[in-house]
């Protein structure tokens, strides 16, 4: 099937109508619309696998170099907000379809997943951190992706714990009308992994949690015991 109009104006202009191969932008060169993984790979017609390419580099690529073209699209220039939005959303999908099947997902969902790659684009994480992030998400089942990026399991388990009981109680003290904002929950994440690594125990760090979320803090320290603070120098 062709890549429509719409999408290929909508292409166009997510690149700012730049080739993501080699940079490269009108009215320089003509530009052309590129699948990253060619249709006889398989590849479809998703905004994730499309990308804005200049005449010169749509010429010289060929179905047979898929592993060199897919590192040319990411590594090139820079990816925007919106195209690691939707390779965001790609990872994530296939992280939790994979876990969890996908008979019961809503577009709401995968519109967290999205805003989360774009809240963390615009605090500065790098690609390569949203897109890990996004993946380990997926896995866990959480549309949050700033909670994704560490592999240790004891780290993510209680982040993940103390996330949520924070990000409830931060809800539920503004009478159900605001979430805590991405910057507040990178702060929020540094705080618990600060907490952590001081050898904080795990019932320690959801009290103060609970706490800092019923107070609309970031930093769990400071509802720590003033021994506690002291004795793991906090």
């Amino acid at each position: 099937m062709a890549v429509s109009k719409r999408l290929r104006y909508e292409i166009l202009r997510r690149d700012n109508h730049t080739c993501r191969y080699c940079g490269a932008s009108a009215p320089d060169v003509p530009l052309r619309i590129d699948h990253v993984t060619p249709v006889a790979l398989g590849g479809t017609d998703h905004p994730s696998n499309l990308v804005t390419s200049c005449e010169p580099c749509n010429n010289g690529k060929s179905s047979t170099i898929q592993g060199y073209v897919a590192a040319a699209s990411i590594e090139s220039v820079p990816p925007s907000s919106e195209v690691l939005a939707d390779e965001a959303e790609r990872l994530w999908l296939e992280a939790y379809t994979g876990v969890y099947g996908g008979t019961e997902l809503t577009l709401q969902q995968l519109e967290e997943v999205r805003t989360g790659a774009r809240d963390m684009y615009q605090v500065g994480m790098t690609a390569d951190h949203i897109r890990k992030a996004a993946t380990v998400a997926g896995f866990k089942g959480d549309t949050f992706v700033c909670l994704g990026e560490v592999s240790d399991p004891n780290w993510l388990a209680i982040t993940g714990e103390a996330f949520r009981v924070w990000r409830s109680l931060w809800h539920r003290s503004t009478g159900y009308r605001e979430w805590p904002e991405m910057q507040e929950v990178l702060l929020f994440e540094c705080s618990v992994e600060g907490s952590i690594n001081a050898g904080l125990e795990r019932v320690a760090i959801l009290r103060a949690a609970t706490l800092a979320g019923h107070a609309q803090s970031v930093y769990i320290e400071d509802f720590l015991d003033a021994t506690v603070r002291e004795a793991r120098g906090l």
